[in-house]
């Protein structure tokens, strides 16, 4: 299962520095609402729907709350299958409240359509499912006397076009937290060998504090994910803006990409993954 953790927090925050870079005025504020949705590869649906505040609002638990979507209509389609998904709570992720699936499956080559309806308001999006792919290899290296650096090879296929994004965590964590720089185009290196120093994502985007590395002894499960063009454009310009978000009023180079039709920003993706448990030695 694909978990994002806090990544809806900072999506709600790039949709609201979205619309206002958008208008040109960071203080003009529009609702809209943020919509993180995935299906993976025998797997059910997952969504969790949100709405954006207003940049100067004080945040804290009892404001988090109320951005919360409750009773919107989610809708998942196949082409055969047409399933409205359940709104249940589930402390894995955050926010806490999904709308979860418990009858249709992605499968690999799937396409899939979502439609949220809530209050007059209709947000729709599409996706796939692509081929999966393998890591070649995955090992350690020493970077100081009980830190191990993770590295992986990836063999990319030279007849198709490749996305990737790639997650870690300790075997003793609940959910999968995606590394720095996850995401990767084959573009640089269609059919060839990738390897990569990978190190660990932040659990959570409002903390400074961060080890990117593992300890000795450390059993690590690493997930690479093939991920479809228009989840790989979101991610890698949500990327974009963590990597530039210093200042969040200054313009970065590239617009969030959403594939959310409607009033609202997000992400609505396919994903087939691959799950290694390795030991840092």
């Amino acid at each position: 299962m694909i978990s994002f953790r806090n990544t809806l927090l900072f999506i709600g925050l790039m949709s609201l520095i979205y619309a206002c870079k958008k208008e040109g005025n960071p203080g003009l504020y529009k609702p809209r609402f943020v919509v993180e949705g995935w299906i993976e590869q025998d797997d059910f649906p997952y969504v969790i729907v949100t709405h954006n505040l207003p940049f100067f609002t004080a945040v804290d638990s009892a404001q988090l709350a109320e951005v919360i979507i409750r009773y919107a209509k989610v809708t998942v389609s196949d082409g055969t299958e047409t399933e409205v998904l359940t709104a249940t709570t589930d402390k894995r992720y955050f926010p806490y409240f999904v709308y979860r699936g418990t009858s249709l499956k992605g499968k690999v080559g799937g396409k899939y359509s979502l439609k949220v309806e809530y209050a007059g308001n209709t947000l729709t999006s599409e996706t796939e499912i692509p081929n999966p792919v393998n890591l070649d290899s995955i090992w350690f290296t020493e970077k100081q006397v009980n830190n191990r650096q993770l590295n992986v090879q990836i063999v990319d296929a030279a007849n198709e076009k490749n996305y990737y994004r790639l997650y870690t965590k300790l075997e003793k964590e609940v959910i999968f937290t995606p590394t720095l720089l996850a995401n990767q185009d084959d573009l640089f290196f269609n059919g060839k060998k990738l390897v990569m120093q990978v190190n660990r994502g932040m659990a959570n985007n409002l903390t400074t504090k961060h080890d990117p590395y593992f300890n000795i002894g450390d059993t690590v499960l690493v997930k690479l994910s093939a991920i479809p063009a228009s989840g790989y454009a979101f991610w890698n310009s949500l990327q974009d803006e963590i990597l530039n978000g210093s200042n969040p009023l200054i313009s970065s180079s590239k617009a969030l990409k959403t594939n959310i039709k409607g009033p609202g920003v997000g992400v609505w993706c396919g994903y087939s993954s691959k799950i290694y448990r390795v030991i840092a030695k």
